[in-house]
């Protein structure tokens, strides 16, 4: 016998026209309200150039120009761009004029963002926090891939050339350069994935990553000292973190200046002491440096630069330079005002382009140090930038350096400052 023919009747024709019409209004209201909606990237004109950075060392240093810009830190750059912040907009400059070129705006304030991947990765406030990212290729201005997540309203991100961690004060997160998550570490507010975080309830006081490894330094409920907790970086699983290693260290605070496939770096306060230990495990470590005393700024992205060979971590008063791998701490320099930036670094090339010096910030102007030794070489001229000048920074405030092609750009005191980079 045949099946008896599906009921169709005009209740059902009426039902299946309203979930219809209730599906195509939450479409739009998605459409409408979403990020995408909210956002607009108006492109330049031309492709954008690709600079290698100059690596002669700089005798004199000319000013260009300068633009405000939000943020702190290093200021942002690409192969080809300046970046610059104004309210919800980046605006991308030509290297060495500073005109505009491209801009890329958004409802929301930038938190966060990072050049990685030859990708411009830049999160903002949304309605979850710093929940709405953007990746940009800012050669050509095209869209590439957006996410959005929960975050707190502050993010921090460290990257390297092929994932990005973001980091708020209870969750961090890792992205390809596609966006894709592989991780979500910390406070997930999900019932359905119960179970798959090791813990809950900590503070996150920082983190870095590797392309293998993540470190985060967390301080949790019922644990009398700072735990510290090495993942991986891609877990088998985004949703549940692969741990490598944790344990409570015996650090009353603990903040990572780098990690390393086999190591972290960071910074400890126990009791009246501060050092900077080298952790092969959170119960293993050795003394690299013993601080005078406890440092005004702690590591983070504003504070630590560096190489593929070195890092430095600018405490507040001093750089300290320390041998990537091994830790060993390398020189200190006194009386800077920023961690720095190494002389012909190319963290876009697969080669090494690191030069044989860096180039430092100070309170009235920059010198220029071994890259090895920390040697004091010369103080470049640079003019208009004295004691005199009421563009120089703030006791408190953190220079940040930036290189494109044999231009330099400063960040201090709410804008960026260019100079023509001259070398004998």
């Amino acid at each position: 016998m045949a099946p008896p023919p599906e009921r169709r009747t005009w209740r059902d024709l009426v039902a299946a026209a309203v979930i219809t019409l209730a599906l195509i209004l939450t479409a739009a209201a998605v459409l409408a309200t979403g990020s995408a909606a909210r956002s607009d990237l108006r492109a330049a004109d031309a492709p954008q150039p690709t600079y290698g950075p100059a690596a002669g060392m700089p005798t004199a240093l000319s000013p260009l120009w300068s633009h405000p810009s939000a943020g702190s830190g290093a200021p942002l750059v690409t192969t080809g761009n300046l970046v610059t912040v104004h309210d919800d907009t980046l605006v991308g400059r030509d290297a060495g004029t500073g005109e505009e070129r491209w801009s890329y705006s958004h409802a929301g304030t930038p938190c966060a963002a990072t050049f990685f991947a030859d990708r411009l990765v830049a999160a903002f406030h949304g309605a979850a926090g710093c929940s709405d990212v953007t990746a940009i290729d800012p050669t050509t201005q095209t869209y590439l891939a957006t996410r959005q997540s929960a975050f707190a309203d502050t993010m921090e991100m460290r990257s390297t050339w092929a994932h990005v961690l973001a980091m708020g004060p209870d969750r961090v997160e890792i992205w390809r350069d596609d966006l894709v998550r592989t991780v979500e570490y910390g406070a997930v507010e999900a019932p359905q994935e119960a179970g798959m975080q090791p813990r809950s309830g900590c503070t996150i006081l920082g983190g870095d990553l590797t392309d293998l490894r993540f470190a985060v330094a967390e301080r949790c409920p019922g644990e009398a000292t700072v735990r510290l907790t090495v993942s991986a970086t891609v877990p088998a699983d985004n949703r549940q973190p692969e741990e490598v290693d944790s344990a409570p260290t015996d650090a009353d605070g603990l903040w990572i200046i780098d990690v390393t496939d086999t190591a972290v770096l960071a910074v400890r306060e126990r009791g009246a002491e501060w050092t900077v230990e080298r952790y092969t495990s959170p119960t293993e470590h050795t003394r690299v440096l013993t601080l005078p005393g406890a440092p005004t700024r702690a590591p983070s992205a504003d504070t630590v630069a560096g190489d593929d060979g070195q890092v430095r971590w600018f405490d507040g008063a001093a750089t300290h330079a320390f041998r990537v791998g091994s830790g060993e701490h390398a020189w200190t320099a006194d009386g800077t005002t920023g961690p720095g930036l190494t002389g012909g670094h190319d963290p876009t090339s697969t080669t090494s382009t690191r030069g044989e010096w860096v180039l430092v910030p100070t309170g009235d102007g920059f010198s220029v140090l071994d890259h090895g030794t920390g040697e004091h070489r010369h103080d470049p001229a640079a003019e208009g930038r004295d004691g005199g000048d009421d563009r120089v920074p703030d006791d408190d405030e953190v220079v940040g350096l930036a290189q494109v092609g044999d231009i330099l750009y400063e960040r201090r005191g709410g804008a960026v400052y260019a100079y023509k980079m001259i070398a004998d």
